[in-house]
């Protein structure tokens, strides 16, 4: 399951982050799902949270490289599930729907966080 939350903080931003709007977000998180292949059996895959950040242009575009972050269950798992939800991201890109009201003069990109869970994985 891809679970948690998209949010989106302006390049340009110094407090805080924006709340991406709900269709958008739910947008990100259906086609990112759609590509995302886990291999079943991995040990302890159900203890993983994998986190990736990445930045997008006003065209759904990925700006830069994407960064995920693994913790939870044992290593091996976390560099398997990382790849795996790294190549669901960029498979799934470009993104559309995005808020252009989110977007300004001096804002070029927003940053995107992806939440992946697989403790309610049925594998």
């Amino acid at each position: 399951m891809l679970a948690g939350s998209a949010s989106m903080l302006p390049a340009n931003a110094a407090s805080g982050s924006l709340q991406l709007e709900r269709g958008a977000a739910d947008g990100i998180r259906q086609k990112v799902m759609e590509n995302w292949n886990v291999m079943p059996g991995l040990p302890g895959m159900k203890d993983v949270h994998i986190q990736i950040r990445l930045r997008l242009d006003r065209n759904g575009q990925i700006v830069g490289e994407p960064h995920a972050t693994a913790r939870g269950g044992p290593k091996k798992t976390q560099i398997a599930m990382a790849a795996s939800a790294m190549r669901a991201v960029l498979r799934a890109a470009p993104f559309g729907n995005l808020p252009q009201t989110q977007f300004d003069n001096a804002t070029s990109s927003v940053e995107v966080i992806i939440n992946f869970e697989t403790g309610n994985m049925a594998l």
